[in-house]
């Protein structure tokens, strides 16, 4: 499968993930507006035309009030050729760009919303956000004052990075990724830190074109890995990591990824929910199964003593997981196990340890038998 086909992959189902809940979003934080919401009701089925319309009404104006975004945002979400019919209209962006920057918050949240509905577009659609709009969404990342425009301001550039490299061209020149970079180091808005992985995650789509590897090696790696471990955080470093061959780590980096996969280990025991965390298991043992694999074997001695010092007993997260039929996540632990076992035949010495851990695996038959 091609990069670009993994892409539109990814477009497609985070903006299936936008319209299934964006219409709840919109009628749960206009809780004021009371008969708007009625009038909302009635807007399920806008027409192009009534859309070309209210886009040179609002142009002419000068000014959208809270009726016309709200309408606009519905339109937005119902129609790709409601989307194309209003950005045709030369001036129309600039009216909601103009109200998400004004004073009214209402207002800014209305154009928030359609702002982001209309990068469900396509490309063309979401350079034009990005080309108006780009700079102030990224700006109001900071505004932890509204969780409302916070969130859709992130949804929006996540929209714009996925739906290609015209797009992600203007935002880079705008400095997002510089300022992800540096709320994923201040940030103490949990729900801020997961979508900006994901949006992180979704750079990554364009490799090196947009990051670089000295500042994946500097900056974005120590941070991460500092960091509470999750999904998304284990996502972006396994991708990091691979785009980089698991290679030429400083040695506190490679120390600190370590960790942070052995804490996802940690978490896992601890909550009992080996069942709901596969991916994250999967991912952090392919990272540690990587690292084994491409660094000194002395590395496998370092990641066994930081596991003991934690209290995570790699042969009961493997059992739990054969218990529960998880054959892919056994087989991965395998991969990991088979090359610390490498690691240690090449230091010539029995590692009790691991021996230990080997002895004590539940290996499921069907794997057995490979």
């Amino acid at each position: 499968m091609d990069e670009a086909t993994v892409r539109n992959q990814k477009r497609t189902e985070l903006n299936l993930e936008r319209q299934l809940h964006r219409k709840a979003e919109i009628d749960i934080n206009r809780t004021g507006l009371g008969e708007m919401l009625q009038e909302a009701q009635e807007i399920e089925n806008i027409t192009s035309q009534e859309i070309k319309g209210l886009a040179s009404r609002i142009k002419r104006r000068k000014h959208a009030d809270a009726k016309d975004l709200l309408k606009l945002s519905y339109g937005f979400q119902q129609s790709a050729e409601n989307i194309s019919v209003f950005l045709r209209i030369t001036g129309s962006i600039n009216v909601i760009v103009k109200a998400l920057t004004g004073q009214s918050s209402e207002l800014q949240e209305l154009a928030g919303e359609c702002l982001c509905n209309l990068t469900l577009g396509d490309e063309v659609c979401c350079e034009k956000v990005a080309t108006f709009a780009g700079t102030y969404l990224i700006t109001f990342l900071e505004n932890l004052n509204n969780q409302q425009i916070n969130s859709t301001c992130i949804w929006t550039l996540q929209n714009i990075i996925s739906s290609g490299v015209k797009s992600m061209k203007v935002l880079s020149s705008q400095g997002i990724v510089a300022r992800f970079i540096h709320l994923l180091s201040e940030t103490g808005n949990d729900l801020l830190y997961t979508e900006i992985l994901l949006a992180i995650d979704l750079i990554l789509e364009y490799k090196f074109d947009f990051i670089s590897k000295d500042l994946v090696l500097v900056q974005l790696l120590p941070i991460i890995s500092s960091k509470k471990p999750q999904l998304n955080s284990l996502k972006v470093l396994y991708k990091c990591l691979f785009l980089i061959r698991f290679e030429t780590l400083h040695q506190n980096t490679l120390i600190q990824v370590t960790n942070h996969c052995i804490e996802s280990f940690a978490a896992t025991l601890r909550q009992m929910s080996h069942t709901t965390r596969c991916a994250e298991t999967v991912l952090a043992v392919r990272i540690l199964a990587n690292l084994v694999a491409t660094n000194e074997a002395p590395y496998s001695n370092m990641l066994l003593s930081e596991s003991q010092q934690r209290n995570v007993e790699l042969a009961n997260l493997f059992n739990a997981n054969s218990e529960a039929g998880h054959i892919q996540i056994c087989r991965e632990f395998l991969w990991l196990f088979g090359n610390l076992h490498i690691a240690a035949n090449q230091l010539q010495l029995e590692h009790i340890e691991l021996a230990n851990l080997l002895q004590n695996l539940n290996v499921p038959e069907v794997l057995v038998c490979c």
